[in-house]
């Protein structure tokens, strides 16, 4: 019986050993008779190969995944006009590796990309950091002892600045930390938290002194991956010619107006190889199976095979059955967003069919924004009402997230310093959110400037009415939205003005509704990773995790002294001391001197009253970036703190008009 039982388990495990080597015996003979062809390769760059999707030329690899290739030696681009050097390239694990921008010179600790605040990769772009990188932050202030990386004295950069960086030994602290790997894993920034230099090693622990002290370290390096390529676009079926007619020009259902060469039935797209017919499951495939490998076994093992691939293939219709079922669900579940919680004015499930005609077919033309999420498209449905599209980028799990998160979050508000959403698209794989069109712009435009726009610029009551509708809005969120909502984001670009020039908050992408049941000792706060924007982002939210209506507060303050000043909330222009505009206007109040900051077009044309209210707004921003949360007012104190100076102001003109 025993001996039964040990066939009975040992007869499958050879079945699938077997069947292991004939699908192995089968692949190298395909590869050795019947070569394969795909889109061409680029040629090598001095001697390195480039493996596709990689390109360097419009005629060759994936124009998705451009390098440049100079004088023998090849580059990566990142954003803000930053170059790299790769050093290697491994097609096995779809990774690069890069040389870090190392210092401006030899006795100095500042890194060559400083101006350009570290490294950035363009979001749009199927690259992102992985997890093998060990990155040391140096010559960084005391402050840096909050962070949540390793900013101790046992920290491995510090091996690195007595063997390596001894320009760096002058500043007390330096930092460690390893980055997280994600798809999303974009930057490495390096004076957000006033650090100057930094250097990346791949594959160190930063856990250990490595190298041993007297000994030379590995070279710098800065890892990448990049994501496996979708099957090539085309417009006709002669572009996918190079797949030897085993594709054809079909639309992209991820993507509208974009059509790519999908396999034919039976075969499969390889990524890794960039041909169709790497087929594990097609019957076209079994049939060459039987030819090349089965040819005179015995007929017992081949309805065994045959059974298997039944087997298979039922298997892979039930998984396409999943599929449509699980599309249908997310479908479902983006229709009921919508109707379950009404916003008071209608909201609607708009069909693709509409949203590519509103957009010509998603032309350039109509685009108007583009940032980490995805794209912003003007559009005019067939009533003639002018909207804004939202769409998430293509793969971009992340971006997709979000905006299926500010369904959740708008189809939940009604305020009128909200921007509104009409509707969204559901019967897309790729998400689409429709809203209301604000004509006017941003906040952040209308301070810092925009060369597309010929604005005049906003006068001090203007800017005391936008601040005010800003702080009623986000009031409303904290106090009247249930459950509350934070935004996490608040910044003069997510700020919109309309045509008479009132304030819309928008951009609820990282919004989070607070469970109170689940907030520990009845406070409001959350437990989450800090996110957010550079010179925005509560200082405490940033050391212990906790998002609460407080880290919304700080924010605005920051917008507060945009509005006073006009200068940006990070600059690399102004002096080292001075990047962080926070910081730069603690030290001047802390010299009585916030009036040298004011705008100078404000100035120009204040009376004494008008002087008095601005320093009351800048005392008002000092409150809400007071380090320590508990200190700070809660928006609705703000709110009603701006009404109080607009109302002196108002007074002002009162009194005027009537003597």
């Amino acid at each position: 019986m025993e001996k039964k039982r040990s066939y009975a388990v040992l007869i499958p495990t050879l079945l699938t050993v077997w069947l292991a080597c004939a699908d192995h015996s089968y692949a190298r003979h395909a590869k050795t008779n019947h070569p394969m062809a795909g889109p061409p390769r680029c040629p090598n760059c001095g001697p390195m190969a480039i493996p596709y999707p990689l390109s360097t030329a419009p005629n060759c690899g994936d124009q998705a995944y451009k390098i440049n290739c100079v004088a023998g030696k090849l580059y990566f681009g990142a954003l803000h006009g930053s170059s790299y050097i790769i050093t290697s390239i491994n097609p096995v694990t779809q990774r690069i590796v890069l040389r870090p921008p190392g210092f401006v010179s030899s006795g100095s600790c500042l890194s060559a990309d400083f101006s350009k605040a570290g490294l950035e990769l363009d979001p749009h772009l199927p690259f992102s950091i992985t997890s093998s990188n060990t990155i040391l932050l140096l010559s960084c202030p005391e402050a840096m002892l909050q962070a949540p990386i390793d900013c101790t004295g046992t920290s491995l950069c510090h091996s690195y600045i007595k063997n390596n960086a001894s320009a760096c030994s002058k500043a007390p602290f330096c930092c460690t930390f390893r980055t997280d790997g994600s798809q999303t894993a974009y930057t490495i920034r390096i004076n957000g938290g006033g650090c100057l230099a930094y250097q990346s090693f791949v594959g160190l622990n930063p856990n250990k002194e490595i190298p041993p002290t007297g000994k030379k370290w590995p070279d710098p390096g800065l890892e990448l991956q990049w994501a496996l390529p979708k099957e090539p676009v085309c417009k006709t079926d002669v572009d996918c010619s190079l797949l030897l007619g085993k594709s054809k020009c079909l639309p992209d259902p991820t993507s509208l107006g974009l059509k790519r060469c999908f396999c034919k039935k039976g075969l499969e797209w390889d990524p890794v190889n960039a041909i169709c017919g790497k087929c594990r499951h097609g019957k076209h495939c079994k049939k060459k199976k039987k030819t090349v490998v089965f040819a005179g076994a015995a007929v017992a093992v081949v309805g065994v095979t045959f059974a298997i691939a039944v087997a298979v293939l039922a298997n892979k219709h039930s998984h396409k059955n999943v599929k449509k079922e699980i599309h249908k669900n997310i479908v479902k579940e983006r229709e009921e967003m919508l109707s379950a919680k009404s916003t008071g004015k209608s909201s609607r499930i708009f069909t693709g069919r509409e949203i590519t005609k509103a957009t010509n077919n998603f032309s350039k033309d109509n685009l108007i924004g583009t940032g980490g999420f995805g794209e912003v498209f003007k559009a005019v449905l067939d009533d003639g009402t002018i909207t804004a599209i939202k769409r998430a980028k293509l793969n971009n799990t992340k971006g997709t997230d979000q905006i299926l998160n500010e369904v959740r979050i708008l189809c939940q508000v009604n305020h009128r310093s909200l921007v509104r959403l009409l509707g969204c698209c559901v019967d897309l794989e790729l998400p689409l959110l429709i809203y209301e069109y604000i004509p006017n712009g941003t906040l952040f435009e209308h301070l810092h400037g925009n060369p597309d726009r010929n604005w005049k610029p906003l006068t001090w009551r203007r800017r005391l009415q936008i601040a005010y509708q800003t702080a009623e809005g986000l009031a409303y969120l904290h106090s009247a939205a249930m459950p509350p909502i934070y935004h996490r984001d608040v910044k003069s670009s997510n700020i919109l003005l309309d045509e008479k020039l009132n304030a819309k908050v928008s951009d609820f992408g990282l919004s989070r509704l607070v469970d109170l049941t689940e907030t520990a000792n009845n406070e409001s706060h959350i437990f989450t990773g800090a996110q957010g924007t550079l010179g925005y982002l509560d200082p405490e939210y940033y050391r212990n995790f906790q998002l609460t209506d407080k880290s919304d507060v700080y924010s605005f303050g920051v917008v507060l002294l945009e509005m006073v000043t006009s200068k940006k909330a990070i600059d690399f222009s102004r002096e080292e001391e001075d990047v962080n505009l926070v910081m730069y206007i603690n030290k001047m109040m802390d010299q009585e001197r916030l009036i040298e900051c004011i705008d100078p077009l404000l100035k120009k044309t204040a009376n004494k009253l008008d002087l008095e209210t601005m320093q009351q707004l800048g005392n008002l921003a000092s409150a809400c970036l007071n380090e320590r949360r508990q200190n700070r007012p809660s928006m609705k104190e703000v709110a009603d703190e701006i009404e109080y100076i607009l109302n002196i102001l108002s007074q002002e003109v009162t009194e005027t008009q009537l003597s």
